[in-house]
């Protein structure tokens, strides 16, 4: 009787995580749309995960943060940072430096011939659309 229950109880413990819940690492990029212009040339030469937290305050979570991909790109002759979303670059998405085409979504110019605040699309070599917000200017 003894061998029986232990038997069952093995054949549980190998059935119950066939049935559970696949596990999800976030959304998938969205994919590029035919007939879309890419012309400007991008070069990613670095990327780290930093903190993006938002400037204003919420009476019930206070300040709220969450991680976001940083990464150093070359944009028209210009060294800049741009700030994505960490969510897509998980074990379903890698982000690698090389040589990508992007588009200008929105110019967000202040004042002058600054280019923070811009948001870009990059394309990926599988196709896929990632959106960055330039956030700083090295040179």
């Amino acid at each position: 009787m003894r061998k029986l229950v232990a038997v069952v109880f093995l054949l549980l413990g190998f059935i119950t995580p066939i049935s559970g819940q696949k596990t999800r690492y976030g959304q998938e990029p969205p994919h590029a749309k035919k007939g879309v212009d890419y012309p400007i040339k991008v070069h990613i030469t670095g990327m780290h995960i930093g903190a993006y937290c938002t400037s204003h305050w919420d009476d019930r979570y206070g300040y709220s943060c969450s991680s976001a991909l940083y990464a150093d790109v070359i944009l028209d002759g210009k060294k800049l940072e741009l700030r994505g979303d960490w969510a897509y670059s998980n074990n379903q998405f890698r982000l690698l430096p090389g040589n990508y085409d992007a588009r200008l979504l929105k110019a967000n110019h202040q004042a002058g011939d600054s280019p923070i605040n811009d948001i870009y699309e990059l394309r990926t070599p599988d196709n896929r659309i990632l959106r960055g917000t330039v956030t700083g200017i090295s040179e």
